[in-house]
């Protein structure tokens, strides 16, 4: 057995490739064929995704087939990682994956002149082929009529089999097609280009006497100019490299580009046989699309439709996910309960409670929010308005180093940036996806709110402003408006150190069609399994590290002391104390404990020990130990400075108990000793640090899995801190300056 492909793959299995160019529906005919058997992984060194699953075919020998879904491509000449990668493997150049035994092309029938461009450039590889002509249905309501037979002709005999992959139409006859090419041997087709790209063609054939290249190899090498060459040697001691420059020098000259050398001669031969093999039924009329994009695309109508569309997604991952994540919390706080119920006090029973089951909960808490954006966004992109959508947007964003298709993954991070960075896998430049992924946590996500939501309420006074605005308002809209402009300035800087793969803006406007359910959902839950599988188990390993700073070591000084006081209750129980009235004393009491218990612990002490660096912000020691405890979510700080406070871990945005206590609070130590520590300079100090620092370990271990370097989620740490911490300092000293 091999792994491969991100299954496990026995070697006699045999491997299909499905391939196409984006938007041509090789995916849903892929969820279609597949069905729930699919694995997620990645390709080995690299971020780019492949997706795998198994089909079988009820014959005589009843054979079982693994099937690739490779990212989309243009082109075997790569302009993008994912078109690089799709490149490789279907060229078997990738190491530890097998080249497949049979490839499926997938052509968008109405765009069928395109589609052979890609499908001749496949079958420069060698191996057997089957074209999936796709979306038929669209074309003969188009009043084109293709004849499948005489293009299966014109390509040499390769499989043309019409599909409908939104209704499974033909799926069958496709799949017996792949059998059938698996039993049959193939060759490069020659022919497509013109003299003198296959003048080079011969030239390096001749010269690699290991004859090992294949057509498809060889043209990428010539015009994959950021590609890797090809390093071998040839009989007359000149290095194929050394031809490939040569030729590519020759190549320019005659056709003025490699790029125009390598499409001309394919995009002529694409319409001649076109004009062959289509014929049209019916005079032509403006299709559905046109119609639609009247509407979707309108200077004026088309940005109100994508302001509301964009509304609604936002809407349902920031509040209707909140019911389902109140439910998991719920069900997590049961279990934790159950377990405290049936354990006596000790470190087991708090890492079962606090450390695993709150840890485990942390993550599966994610699960609807992930969800609900990846169904909006596969519903978006199957209906073919998600091209509409990063069309309209991309010059708002593309001068400060963004692209349109940032806009949906930004929008998502102002309800939580792990499904907004996941977001991101629908931008095919590598540099542009780095830079979305490295602003999108400086959106306001849902978890700051809090935090705002207790410091206004305390320290900004309710007031109005110009006699229609309220201040505690604009102070909100202000923190909110902070993290866009921020983002903004990041990207910009990005920009200059990172050159963009694409200079300009390029996208598909793909026929609308109507998603099916199947494939939609096989997209979504194999989004929500990666976070679980990838992500989650960092998060609740991170969960438990934090959980053991903060409840170690247990000061035996501080045990003592609380049995003594416990023991004294007791005894005034038993002397006739009210049950009711001993409720509440013993509640303050366990929540005095567990605060003394916090402020002895790791976390406590090292709250202490860089209190000197957080000073000139404003903060004492308890606000740095809050901010510190709520780096692994942001979330926590009210439960902290409720332990903190000796109010316990119940208290939430809207207590008025932990307001006075917030307002009473008194410096304990040094020059400040006796002045109030809190303030609305201090307020704003820690809302604008709260706004702009990285306080989210599940955010981080996000980058790591969508970057695959450590690196980004460092960087993104460091930069955004020193920016929270300068944001923070500049906030405060000014404020305070102003007397508030």
């Amino acid at each position: 057995m091999s792994k491969s492909s991100g299954v496990f793959v026995d070697k006699k299995t045999k491997v299909i490739t499905i391939c196409g160019v984006p938007n041509s529906g090789k995916t849903t005919i892929f969820n279609a064929i597949t069905g729930l058997s699919q694995r997620v992984a990645n390709y080995p060194g690299v971020t780019v995704e492949k997706v795998s699953g198994k089909f079988s075919i009820a014959t005589s020998r009843s054979e079982e087939f693994t099937i690739v879904d490779i990212p989309g491509a243009y082109s075997l000449t790569p302009y993008s990682p994912d078109e690089r990668i799709a490149a490789s493997a279907l060229c078997g150049l990738i190491e530890g994956e097998r080249l497949s035994d049979a490839i499926i092309c997938v052509v968008d029938a109405t765009n069928l002149e395109r589609g052979l461009c890609f499908v001749f450039q496949v079958m420069q590889i060698g191996q057997p082929l089957v074209v999936a002509l796709n979306m038929i249905d669209l074309a003969n309501r188009r009043g084109l009529q293709i004849d499948a037979d005489k293009l299966s002709k014109e390509l040499g005999g390769v499989s043309v089999i019409p599909v409908i992959g939104t209704k499974g139409a033909g799926l069958k006859e496709l799949k017996e097609a792949v059998a059938n090419a698996t039993n049959t041997t193939s060759a490069p087709m020659s022919g497509f280009y013109d003299e003198s790209v296959e003048h080079l063609l011969n030239r390096l054939s001749e010269a690699n006497h290991n004859g090992h290249r294949h057509r498809a190899e060889l043209l990428k090498a010539i015009f994959d100019t950021d590609g890797e060459l090809t390093n071998g040697q040839s009989r007359s001691k000149h290095s194929l490299d050394e031809i490939i420059q040569q030729g590519r020098q020759q190549l320019i000259e005659r056709h003025g580009s490699l790029s125009a050398a390598g499409t001309a001669s394919l995009n002529k031969k694409a319409a001649e046989i076109y004009s062959r093999v289509v014929s049209k039924t019916k005079p032509g009329r403006q299709n559905t699309s046109d119609r639609l994009d009247k509407y979707f695309l309108h200077p004026i109508l088309g940005p109100i439709i994508l302001f509301s569309i964009m509304l609604l997604m936002f809407q349902s991952i920031f509040s209707w996910a909140e019911p389902l994540m109140n439910a998991i919390d719920t069900i997590f706080a049961y279990l934790a309960g159950l377990v405290g119920a049936v354990m006596s006090e000790g470190p087991l029973r708090s890492l079962l409670t606090d450390g695993i089951i709150g840890g485990v909960g942390s993550v599966v808490m994610f699960i609807p929010q992930i969800a609900i954006l990846f169904l909006f966004i596969s519903v978006l992109e199957d209906t073919g308005y998600l091209s509409r959508a990063a069309f309209m947007v991309d010059k708002m964003f593309h001068w400060c180093g963004l692209s349109g298709k940032s806009f949906v993954p930004l929008l998502s991070s102002y309800a939580c940036a792990i499904p907004g960075i996941m977001a991101t896998r629908t931008i095919e430049d590598r540099k542009l996806r780095l830079i979305t992924i490295m602003v999108a946590p400086l959106m306001t996500c849902s978890a700051r709110l809090p935090v705002y939501a207790i410091m206004i309420a305390a320290f900004i006074p309710y007031q109005q402003v110009l006699g229609i605005l309220n201040l505690q308002g604009l102070v909100l809209a202000s923190l909110y408006l902070l993290g866009l402009v921020v983002a903004i300035a990041v990207s910009f800087a990005l920009k200059k150190f990172l050159k963009t793969e694409q200079s300009s803006f390029m996208m598909e406007m793909p026929s609308y069609k109507i998603p099916t359910l199947r494939s939609v959902f096989i997209r979504v839950l194999n989004r929500t399994k990666s976070f679980v599988k990838r992500a989650g188990t960092i998060i609740a390993a991170i969960t438990i590290i934090i959980w053991a700073l903060s409840y170690y070591p247990r000061s035996d000084e501080i045990t003592s002391h609380y049995a003594t006081q416990h023991a004294v209750l007791e005894t005034e129980l038993r002397s006739g104390l009210a049950t009711a009235d001993y409720q509440v004393r013993l509640s303050e009491l366990e929540n005095e404990e567990a605060g003394a218990y916090l402020t002895g612990s790791y976390f406590g002490r090292i709250g202490r020990a860089i209190e000197p660096m957080f000073e000139p912000l404003g903060w004492d020691w308890k606000i740095t130990l809050a901010a510190l405890a709520s780096f692994p979510a942001r979330e926590v700080v009210i439960a902290t400075l409720g332990t903190i406070y000796n109010l316990g871990t119940g208290v939430d945005e809207e207590s008025t108990t932990l307001v006075t206590k917030l307002r009473n609070a008194k410096w304990d130590h040094g020059n400040k000793q006796g002045t109030p520590v809190f303030g609305p300079a201090v307020a704003l100090s820690i809302m604008v640090f709260f706004a702009l620092c990285c306080q989210c370990g599940a955010t981080l271990v996000t980058i790591k899995q969508e970057t695959g370097e450590i690196r980004y989620p460092i960087i993104a740490f460091i930069y955004m801190t020193a920016l929270a911490y300068i944001g923070a300092l500049v906030t405060y000293q000014l404020f305070s300056r102003m007397g508030l």
